[in-house]
């Protein structure tokens, strides 16, 4: 967790170095809304949630933006235990490669991938399942449909992430869901 947690904060403090350099840096605010659909594994003992969450990013470039995400999910677990609901938080940092296009005079249209690496945090109702963090990482695609200072954001994630069982034994594996999600940026 301590390693994960000095990636985060090199990543953020080098993005923010870099945009102090930069005259054309821009900064964005990014809400979003959206789903995680677990896969595999996973499937066995979560089921599909609703993910809220605030994204920020600096824009480096014209076409490279370092962004930083939180997320939370309340999770409904398929353990056997009174009471199996849960939370789920995330935080990750990454990087997004982007082309810009001109739809009309208004609206730009500009698609995405991203990559980038986080933790994992699973927290449980019931006083038999333990907290655990664990690392993560992730890769997106989407776009963003901008008119003016605003945008809406479309996006598909894939996350691999390692997952320890909250029971006593604490086994870990590596475990993949899907997330999809609808947002809003805001250009600052």
């Amino acid at each position: 967790m301590r390693k994960t947690s000095f990636v985060l904060t090199a990543l953020v403090c080098g993005a923010t170095a870099l945009a102090a350099q930069n005259k054309s840096a821009a900064f964005e605010l990014r809400p979003f809304a959206g789903a995680t659909i677990p896969t595999g594994a996973q499937r066995d003992l979560f089921k599909d949630a609703p993910i809220l969450g605030m994204g920020v990013a600096f824009q480096i470039q014209p076409n490279l933006h370092v962004v930083g995400n939180f997320g939370w999910m309340r999770e409904h677990t398929k353990y056997t235990v009174l009471k199996n609901d849960g939370n789920r938080y995330s935080y990750d940092a990454g990087i997004e490669l982007s082309t810009e296009r001109q739809m009309t005079s208004n609206w730009m249209f500009r698609p995405y991938v991203g990559v980038g690496a986080g933790a994992r945090t699973y927290t449980y109702q019931a006083e038999t399942l333990l907290r655990r963090t664990c690392a993560a990482g992730y890769g997106a695609l989407g776009t963003e449909f901008r008119y003016g200072v605003t945008a809406l954001r479309l996006e598909a994630r894939d996350n691999v992430f390692c997952y320890k069982s909250p029971l006593p034994d604490g086994t870990s594996n590596t475990r993949n869901d899907l997330a999809f999600s609808l947002g809003m940026a805001y250009h600052f």
